[in-house]
């Protein structure tokens, strides 16, 4: 009985949000701002169909006045849902190519400016392509970034950060941002996840690249250094410490 529920529950807030999307598709243009607000009410709404609770830490830390990387742990698809509903920055999000092979998806994930990076690149040449994406990306605009490259589903441990992610952005003067989100309850739905309850954001304090005096390979120096930051605000959000 129970599956059945979240069942229908999982129905009804897919059915939510493509019927969202589907019905403001005609207010997108080129404008970043316009469609991320569009973006961000479609998902709010979403998140009040799912009756989750939302609660944003230090939010005050999400600068305002710089173009800045977030960085953060990855349980399930609803997180760009949660991201979205409650940032007040205007951001775009890094991506799997895949996720441009559906046309509504394709023309939201476009509508924000998100960048579309290969997670097995075949040669070198795809390697720099998204590098200079990234770059290009950074100088332009916010980014939000899940290095861990796929959801951990049920696990609360993270995986480790990859460091493709981190590779566009060595030398650029840019806020890294890490965030943890804290979702209290999950179930599953075949290979979909639902998240229920509260679901909590935690904003850590901003650091640059350049900060970061780690041993190794830059790119992954930063990934480990950043994964470290996460891993101390989950530890916050556990109330491990302060």
């Amino acid at each position: 009985m129970k599956t059945i529920r979240d069942g229908l529950r999982m129905a009804r807030l897919f059915v939510r949000l493509v019927w969202e999307m589907f019905r403001n598709r005609p207010k997108l243009n080129d404008d970043l701002e316009n469609n991320f607000l569009i973006c961000k009410k479609i998902c709010q709404k979403v998140v009040r169909a799912a009756g989750i609770e939302m609660n944003v830490s230090y939010a005050e830390r999400v600068p305002t006045d710089k173009k800045f990387l977030m960085v953060s742990n990855h349980r399930c698809f609803f997180d760009v849902v949660f991201l979205l509903a409650c940032l007040e920055e205007p951001v775009s999000f890094v991506a799997a190519k895949e996720l441009w092979h559906y046309p509504l998806l394709h023309r939201y994930l476009d509508s924000i400016f998100c960048i579309a990076l290969d997670r097995n690149p075949s040669g070198v040449s795809d390697l720099k392509s998204d590098i200079m994406s990234m770059r290009e990306a950074l100088m332009q605009r916010n980014v939000v970034l899940f290095p861990e490259g796929e959801c951990s589903y049920y696990e609360e441990k993270m995986q480790p950060f990859k460091k493709g992610g981190f590779l566009g952005i060595t030398g650029m003067d840019v806020n890294i941002i890490p965030v943890f989100l804290k979702i209290n309850e999950i179930h599953n739905i075949g290979r979909w996840m639902i998240p229920k309850g509260e679901v909590a954001v935690y904003v850590g304090s901003a650091f640059q690249p350049e900060k970061v005096k780690e041993r190794g390979n830059r790119a992954g120096r930063m990934a480990a250094y950043a994964q470290r930051r996460v891993e101390q605000l989950q530890r916050e959000a556990s109330g491990e410490e302060a």
